[in-house]
């Protein structure tokens, strides 16, 4: 997996390289977080304990269909042109130096 540098052995055990071999119970919250972003559309999930290397997978998420997260700190989404709706000003950024005077008033 991308995110914790795991690697999914069958499915009742995951390689990971800091705990050994754990149950996909032993996931991080980040990656059960965007897993439940990816199949869960209808909901709205707490993104703010995910860390910065789920950044790019929200983002991919979002590419493919529209998604609403809170986000109660200021995730890194790197140098590489996006695209996220702030709902709270109804503004569209596309650059973390758009985002951050923006998440700033919330954060």
């Amino acid at each position: 997996m991308d995110i914790d540098n795991s690697v999914v052995i069958d499915s009742g055990v995951i390689d990971s390289p800091i705990l050994g071999k754990i149950p996909p119970t032993g996931l991080s919250g980040g990656v059960k977080t965007l897993i439940l972003v990816k199949f869960h559309r209808d909901k709205v999930f707490n993104a703010s304990t995910c860390g910065d290397n789920c950044a790019r997978w929200l983002l991919k998420i979002g590419e493919e269909e529209e998604r609403t997260i809170n986000l109660r700190r200021l995730m890194n989404f790197g140098q590489e042109p996006f695209a996220i709706h702030i709902l709270n000003t109804d503004q569209i950024v596309h650059s973390m130096s758009e985002l951050v005077p923006v998440a700033g008033e919330f954060v």
